[in-house]
């Protein structure tokens, strides 16, 4: 069932939300991408002793807080991106701040997005949502 734009609330530009590209599977992206992050230790190293060590192991174990309802998902899903941007929408969001680093530069993993984030800024307008690029350095 599609979705018209008069289903929704209008958009609300002076509600801005977070939103990582970050994430990556094996479909998508052939691997898992911050999914798997590094196992956090404690910050007492005698407390940190007694917890297991290594990288997360994706699918049942990620690193999030929350397992996400759509599973751990590649950001460079078209679906996912709709579903996203729905969602967001739906809450009655009109910005999404996206972190950008540019060339030469990539995030802990590696991963460079310029190539997903003509995928974003079309999802999101679609969907009336206004994109701003965080810079990082």
């Amino acid at each position: 069932m599609e979705n018209k734009m008069q289903d929704f609330p209008e958009p609300n530009y002076n509600v801005h939300a977070f939103y990582y590209v970050w994430y990556g599977n094996p479909q998508f992206d052939g691997k898992y991408v911050h999914w798997d992050h590094p196992l956090l230790p404690h910050w007492d190293p005698k407390v940190a002793s007694g917890y297991p060590t290594g990288r997360h192991q994706p699918p049942d174990d990620i690193g999030a807080n929350f397992y996400p309802a759509l599973g751990p998902y590649s950001s460079r899903d078209p679906s996912v991106l709709e579903e996203h941007m729905r969602q967001l929408r739906t809450a009655d969001v009109g910005v999404l701040a996206v972190s950008w680093y540019p060339r030469s530069m990539n995030d802990d993993n590696g991963e460079e997005i310029d190539n997903l984030l003509p995928l974003v800024l079309d999802a999101a307008d679609k969907y009336q949502l206004k994109v701003v690029l965080i810079l990082k350095e």
